[in-house]
């Protein structure tokens, strides 16, 4: 235990003060009152680790137990010991009530005993904070971590930087083995050998080069590889795990209720993409839900020209229509809940707007998503009260 806990005393006689001022003599730094006015004033300012309070305060303003409850409403974790000169049910009912962790009967309690409740009443105290502390710092955490996810955006624009130099340097290599070519060229036709050493070294260095770069970009992270391609059911665990650490919600009362494809299936977009815009869709709905909402997130596979006609036909809006091929094949991902207050018309004018705070809720992004792997967007506002929007994407073939 750090040294020099701080305990207030709240005592009308001054007899009595001496007396726990001898009884307490050692254990920490005592601040005594006779009032309860400027006692509560004093701990509303300053971190106080035990409270020995009487209960009687005959002719103040407030006995001791109308003192505990004033200080109950901003200091829920100061463990007290109150004091009465007699047994009473009803002030050891009180005392309960305003979690007291001990009733010293003032008659009847030894040195020993006094002492000892003040430590216990430290101990508790100093444990109390440190729980809500961490408590607070794990809620700090978890809001760190839900802004983090944010920045999925930024990385993406990041990757499309990094991509665009990277063909800028491919244009530019092959340009260099072009030229590397040529002066191979020259150097045999000239007959020198120190020329021809130093062309075909510099015709071997760029042809490394353009094939490492060439390897990347068609690699096993390229374009046209498995890494532009999203696994539906490992997404959505992803997803499902992100909910759950985020604590806005669920201090709303508000909830995820996920299902995923029978066996998994692979999307033309990639993962970090399709996180990214369905977590913005499912955070939409969160926004615009009342409090103790349930919002479902569900996959799908639809396949051939009726499921999408009739899929298209019953929904109120569709965007980006002339994306869709009837004859393909796509994932559905349905975002549902009970949302009475949002038009479809606000629903789809959020695709075309970026939200003000772009982190939560930014249907834009979505949009965005669906667009690049050529998808699109169906908003349903059935007769059951329920809101629909279903993302439809492309399976990877």
């Amino acid at each position: 235990m750090s040294p020099d806990p701080v305990i207030l005393i709240l005592e009308d006689e001054r007899a009595q003060i001496l007396t726990l001022r001898a009884q307490l003599h050692g254990l920490g730094k005592l601040v005594e009152f006779m009032d309860p006015e400027p006692a509560l004033e004093y701990a509303g300012f300053n971190v106080c680790d035990a409270a020995i309070v009487d209960v009687g305060m005959a002719g103040s303003s407030m006995d001791g137990l109308a003192f505990l409850r004033a200080l109950r409403q901003f200091d829920k974790d100061l463990a007290i010991i109150i004091r009465t000169g007699l047994d009473s049910e009803a002030i050891a009912d009180g005392a309960i009530e305003l979690r007291a962790i001990k009733r010293a009967v003032k008659s009847k309690t030894s040195l020993a005993e006094m002492r000892r409740s003040t430590l216990e009443a430290i101990r508790e105290t100093r444990e109390r904070r440190e729980t809500m502390r961490r408590a607070r710092d794990a809620e700090a955490t978890k809001t760190k971590l839900s802004e983090a996810l944010g920045t999925y955006d930024l990385r993406l624009a990041a990757a499309e930087v990094h991509r665009g130099l990277v063909h800028a340097m491919r244009s530019q290599l092959t340009g260099l083995s072009a030229l590397a070519s040529v002066l191979k060229e020259d150097a045999t036709r000239s007959g020198s050998a120190a020329f021809a050493e130093h062309a075909g070294r510099s015709a071997e260095l760029v042809g490394r080069m353009v094939d490492a770069v060439n390897a990347f970009l068609d690699g096993p992270y390229g374009e046209n590889s498995t890494a532009s391609h999203a696994a539906v059911n490992v997404c959505l665990e992803a997803l499902r795990r992100y909910f759950l650490g985020v604590g806005r919600w669920a201090a709303e009362g508000k909830r995820l209720a996920l299902r995923d494809l029978l066996s998994d299936t692979l999307v033309s977009c990639a993962p970090l993409e399709l996180m990214n815009g369905l977590r913005h869709g499912v955070e939409y709905f969160f926004l615009q839900a009342p409090a103790g909402a349930e919002i479902t997130l569900t996959a799908s596979i639809l396949q051939g020209t009726a499921a999408l006609t009739d899929r298209l036909e019953s929904a109120a809006c569709v965007l980006n229509r002339g994306a869709v091929r009837k004859d393909g094949a796509y994932v559905l991902f349905r975002v549902a809940g009970p949302l009475p207050a949002l038009a479809v018309d606000t629903a789809r004018d959020a695709f075309s707007t970026a939200a003000e705070d772009g982190r939560t809720g930014n249907l834009h992004v979505l949009g965005d998503v669906l667009k690049a792997a050529r998808g699109a967007v169906l908003l349903h506002r059935p007769a059951s009260g329920l809101f629909l929007l279903d993302a439809l994407f492309p399976v990877a073939l």
